[in-house]
């Protein structure tokens, strides 16, 4: 696995600036030399170096001043400040510490300490800015891979992924069970990983990857397949026989949840021209977002797929009511027609399942569990809609005064919604599954 490279800025006259520089881009690093304060600031607005060594003495101020400046205006993370110092008197060395230098090193300097000594400042802030659960690059070191990403001449993709529900799996298990979760995928990630490869972790459940764009594919396959066998070890039995968590909400609400998944979002220079390392994380996440749309793991390209065009349309979403109250069905189509749904009403299971069958499909069925037809009562109908190939994806809101809520979701019900509720809950929770687009 690959790391940025590290950049270094050098602060001194010019003959021994550029001979520490020859010194230290032998290490791998990115070395600026610099021979005046005022050109440092120039490169500081831009440049974010990892390290700056600097001249205790020079020409136009003291050194230590300009460490000083530095830790008062350089917001986190900071460079490292090495500075170098003529004397050995050592109440002026402590001095220069108190001034905000990380470390004081003789001016000159053996060329191999030199080395040995930034190296090891380098290490140290590898570690400080990886994170702390994953111990993988942190987000200040996912921006400079990206930066660096953007000015190179070869072609790359960048994968950001995360979990799917992994707040509900949360709230079941505990958040220590979450963790180890998240752990799970990192090692899957560096374990995958190739040694022209980068992985970091933002934070949370949130990765990124960056990889050849000819491997974008398999890799995200590969990533998908290996999580799906590796998260079955954090379930108990009942819940992978299951097939899904139940989530509860304000008022009484459960919905089904399915268990836990990922998400891959996938963009590529070669698709298009980014203009920072801001706008290739936000438009991967968008992508990222566009693969929640079905509750399995999967992936999303801007070389495959247009964005957005798994969502449904709100102002086009398709809604049944299946309601014997006739003054209860009223009142919900006007208040889903309201909203811009285009909505139908039925009181009876079989006149149900036939306009659910017609095409175009319902996006959504908000179903009472007491129907009056002989034939087929509310949970019946709602296992024939989920056992029918063709009309499983529809969402099923079941809105019932039964008191089992458990019945509702194990007739396949997505949402149960205990009578009587408040109108705006119901609002929002159908909008809240229409965005989620359809099923599997």
């Amino acid at each position: 696995m690959i790391l940025p490279t590290p950049v270094i800025m050098i602060i001194h006259q010019a003959r021994q600036a550029a001979d520490y520089a020859s010194v230290l881009e032998k290490t791998g690093a990115k070395v600026h030399p610099v021979a005046s304060f005022e050109e440092a600031n120039e490169l500081l607005s831009f440049l974010h170096p990892d390290l700056i060594l600097l001249a205790a003495d020079m020409p136009e101020g003291d050194g230590r001043l300009y460490c000083q400046q530095i830790r008062a205006t350089l917001v986190h993370p900071r460079p490292v400040l090495v500075l170098l110092h003529k004397s050995d008197d050592v109440s002026e060395r402590i001095s220069s510490f108190r001034y905000g230098a990380d470390d004081v090193l003789g001016d000159p300097i053996d060329k191999k300490e030199l080395a040995i000594r930034v190296l090891a400042h380098l290490r140290r802030r590898q570690e400080e800015l990886s994170s702390s659960l994953t111990q993988l690059p942190g987000p200040s070191v996912i921006r400079r891979m990206l930066e660096q990403c953007l000015v190179v001449d070869r072609p790359w993709s960048a994968l950001s992924i995360d979990l799917n529900n992994l707040r509900i799996y949360n709230e079941t298990y505990g958040d220590l069970a979450g963790d180890q979760l998240i752990k799970a995928l990192g090692a899957i990630l560096i374990g995958l990983a190739g040694d022209n490869d980068f992985v970091g972790h933002l934070g949370g459940d949130d990765f990124l990857m960056v990889t050849q764009p000819e491997l974008r594919e398999v890799l995200s396959e590969s990533i998908c397949r290996q999580f799906s066998t590796v998260s079955k070890r954090f379930y108990p039995r009942d819940d992978i026989e299951r097939g899904y968590l139940v989530a509860a909400g304000h008022g009484g609400i459960r919905r089904r949840v399915p268990l836990i998944s990922l998400s891959i979002g996938i963009v590529s220079s070669t698709s298009r021209r980014f203009q920072s390392y801001v706008d290739v994380l936000t438009t991967a996440r968008d992508y990222r977002y566009a693969a929640k749309q079905q509750p399995v793991s999967r992936w999303v390209g801007d070389h495959v797929q247009p964005l957005g065009s798994a969502l449904v349309d709100a102002r086009r979403a398709r809604i049944l009511v299946v309601e014997p109250d006739g003054a209860m069905a009223c009142l919900l189509q006007e208040n889903l027609s309201l909203e811009g749904y285009q909505v139908e009403v039925t009181s009876s299971a079989g006149d149900a399942l036939s306009l659910a069958h017609h095409e175009p499909h319902p996006d959504l069925i908000l179903l009472e569990s007491n129907l009056s037809d002989r034939r087929m009562d509310g949970w019946e109908l709602c296992r024939a809609l989920k056992d029918d190939t063709a009309l499983k994806a529809i969402w099923i809101v079941m809105a019932t005064s039964h008191p089992d809520q458990s019945l509702a979701l194990e007739a396949g019900a997505d949402l149960y919604l205990p009578k009587p509720f408040d109108m705006n809950s119901l609002l929002s929770e159908v909008k809240v599954l229409l965005r989620s687009g359809g099923q599997v």
